[in-house]
């Protein structure tokens, strides 16, 4: 079989937007897109949320803010990669590909979806974060 006869795997955009959506704490969009540091998204969050759960008031623990950065992070990848258009999409992580991706309403879906998700956890943390600063201040 010669080199040219084979045939570089379609990185389906939808599949990529999804996986930041529900996985992207773990880095699986990146590994799925295979891009270098997936392993970053993971080491990050996991263990800061794990220690975060240990503590009393678990959600004002820094390992917990720490880890809804990685999430909020993850919620913004997801926005890019569905809003990307498909001929930029093909440019860059399907230039071999003989398949063109022509993407529907599942990435319309899939951004709104994120960004819902994404703003909602970033007032939540922000009302939680600034609670806990004003408490703080009030004890002194």
């Amino acid at each position: 079989m010669a080199a040219t006869e084979l045939s570089v795997p379609h990185r389906s955009k939808p599949i990529a937007g999804a996986l930041a959506l529900f996985v992207g704490f773990a880095g699986a969009h990146r590994l799925y897109l295979g891009a270098r540091g997936w392993w970053l998204y993971p080491l990050l969050a996991l263990p800061a949320m794990g220690i975060a759960l240990r503590a009393d008031p678990w959600f004002r623990h820094p390992g917990f803010f720490v880890a809804t950065i990685v999430v909020l992070v993850a919620m913004l990848e997801a926005i890019v990669i569905c809003l990307t258009p498909d001929a930029r999409w093909d440019a860059r992580h399907n230039p071999g590909s003989a398949q063109h991706s022509s993407s529907g309403w599942a990435v319309v879906l899939i951004a709104i979806a994120a960004l819902m998700l994404g703003v909602t956890l970033m007032m939540s943390v922000l009302a939680i974060a600034l609670e806990t600063w004003f408490e703080s201040m009030t004890a002194r």
